[in-house]
């Protein structure tokens, strides 16, 4: 147990419910009206254009490309921008959240460890897989929404502190 089960956990539970959510609600909802235009104009490597209605910093769609380009590594070689403009849909868009809950998952289970060394591995497993499933992070984990990449990025922060890796803790910031 450990690192991996609980990746594999989360992603066991959050696919089939992701894959399910797109079913139903294939369009952009909510705030998503806003972040999955945004995240295709930088697919069309458009960096300039900003919609004021958003209040977050750039993180989420920079993950996304870097996302993106790891599952089609050709697109990215060839630095064809335009090449993932019909890549960024809102389901491969909102599966970046799926991939984040799965690092905040990791990162619980790490800060477990390093918090409270006596917990062992099964129950620091076992409590990080509880984490995933509260309810706010479960509802945005299928949605293309920036609170589970910046959760991730406060938890490998607080996580760099701990371990005393200062400038990891501010590169992640950054």
């Amino acid at each position: 147990m450990g690192r991996l089960a609980v990746a594999a956990a989360v992603a066991a539970w959050a696919i089939p419910i992701a894959a399910l959510v797109d079913s139903i609600v294939p369009d952009p909802y909510m705030d998503e009206i806003f972040h999955v235009p945004q995240a295709q104009h930088y697919c069309r490597g458009d960096f300039l254009t900003w919609d004021p209605m958003i209040t977050t910093p750039p993180g989420l769609y920079y993950i996304s490309l870097a996302y993106l380009a790891s599952l089609f590594p050709g697109a990215w070689a060839i630095k064809v921008a335009e090449a993932f403009d019909p890549l960024c849909t809102t389901a491969l868009l909102r599966s970046t959240n799926v991939i984040m809950a799965m690092v905040c998952g990791v990162l619980v289970h790490d800060l477990l460890l390093c918090i409270k060394p006596g917990i062992g591995k099964t129950k620091a497993t076992a409590y990080a897989i509880l984490v995933a499933l509260y309810p706010v992070h479960w509802f945005f984990t299928f949605l293309y929404y920036t609170d589970v990449a910046s959760l991730a990025s406060v938890l490998a922060m607080y996580l760099s502190c701990l371990k005393k890796r200062f400038w990891v803790s501010a590169l992640v910031s950054v």
